[in-house]
């Protein structure tokens, strides 16, 4: 009877852990620009966390493989009503596994020096569901070994397919070349500048975007960390997130917009000719 508390309270937790991280995807995409409700300060920020360069793998976001580790924690909850031991093992190698990733986002937040509440709440379930698997096997039977081989290589082949699919789908290159060299030296000549952040994934794609040509952006570096820092400049034009591009003149704000932009938007800002983006 116990255990079945157990199993449903790990059920009960993976959704948690589920609904959370579809949030922390959304937030990683959107983060830069809307912002979270869990964004209290400088320190306790899910989006500075949640849009920094740890907040990635091989242009992968962290919280979507977090969505697909609870995927399937739920699942090796709900077999685990028909083959206990092999099971509760599954599911404690499982949290093993996520306790390893666990300490990976702390040391980045360590890095970053910022909390992100939410993810605070994801470890805390990866914890307790660790503490919940070791009781469970330490008071259940071993699996035969045939038998846990066997539902081994049937659940590897879903587990391998599923979290190599973002990694393929987020890695093809479907744009085509451009060269953005006349139209980043018409940005620059409009003075509209980026305040960014070397440890800013957004302001990493920005720069993908650009590629060579945006060696002709005025980039403001605003982490104290990062390379020429003008943190006191960023502080006094209140940038509250990375990347954010401001039209200045005279040092003067004239308008900004936050977030990761695309050529259209930068060109409404900057009121440059999109002409002048060119096919490789």
């Amino acid at each position: 009877m116990k255990k079945n508390i157990l199993v449903k309270t790990i059920l009960v937790l993976s959704l948690i852990g589920f609904i959370v991280s579809l949030y922390l995807v959304k937030n990683h995409y959107e983060g830069s620009q809307q912002g979270s409700f869990c964004d209290f300060n400088a320190v306790a920020s899910c989006s500075i966390v949640n849009t920094s360069i740890y907040s990635e793998l091989f242009n992968v976001p962290v919280a979507l493989l977090g969505a697909l580790w609870f995927l399937f924690l739920f699942v090796f909850a709900l077999k685990s009503s028909k083959k206990p031991e092999t099971y509760y093992n599954f599911i404690f190698i499982w949290s093993v596994l996520g306790f390893i990733f666990v300490l990976y986002m702390i040391t980045a937040e360590f890095l970053l020096r910022a909390i992100c509440p939410l993810c605070t709440i994801l470890h805390v379930i990866i914890f307790l569901v660790l503490g919940i698997s070791f009781y469970l096997i330490k008071n259940t039977k071993k699996p035969s070994k045939k038998e846990f081989e066997k539902e081994l290589k049937k659940n590897l082949v879903f587990i391998v397919i599923l979290f190599l699919l973002p990694f393929i789908l987020l890695n093809i290159k479907l744009k085509e070349s451009r060269d953005y060299t006349d139209f980043a030296k018409c940005l620059t000549e409009k003075n509209l500048l980026m305040y960014g952040s070397f440890k800013c994934a957004s302001c990493a794609k920005q720069r993908e975007l650009f590629g060579s040509a945006f060696n002709y952006i005025v980039e403001i570096e605003c982490h104290p960390q990062g390379k020429n820092p003008q943190t006191e400049r960023c502080l006094r034009m209140n940038i509250e997130r990375t990347p954010t591009w401001m039209l200045e003149k005279d040092g003067e704000e004239i308008s900004r917009y936050v977030g990761f932009a695309s050529p259209e938007k930068l060109a409404q800002i900057s009121d440059c000719d999109l002409n002048l983006i060119k096919n490789g």
